[in-house]
């Protein structure tokens, strides 16, 4: 339930903000990385071993942005 609330969340403020949304695209394909010793779940827990469940749905929701903007 809390990966659904936080990816809609992350697609609210992305399609709210055309400014944030064309500074998400041009990361391109970058492996997106929530970096940070103190979470292990949302981010890659400071070492790499997290789950890095933001930096996965940000990297979803830029697919999801890229999509839309081609078929416009």
């Amino acid at each position: 339930v809390r990966d659904d609330i936080m990816r809609e969340a992350v697609r609210a403020k992305f399609t709210q903000h055309a400014d944030l949304a064309q500074i998400l695209l041009e990361t391109g394909d970058a492996l997106l990385v929530e970096h940070t010793g103190n979470d292990d779940y949302w981010g890659d827990g400071g070492d790499g071993r997290g789950k890095n469940k933001l930096g996965k749905i940000l990297m979803e929701i830029r697919s999801e942005l890229r999509k839309k903007t081609s078929r416009n």
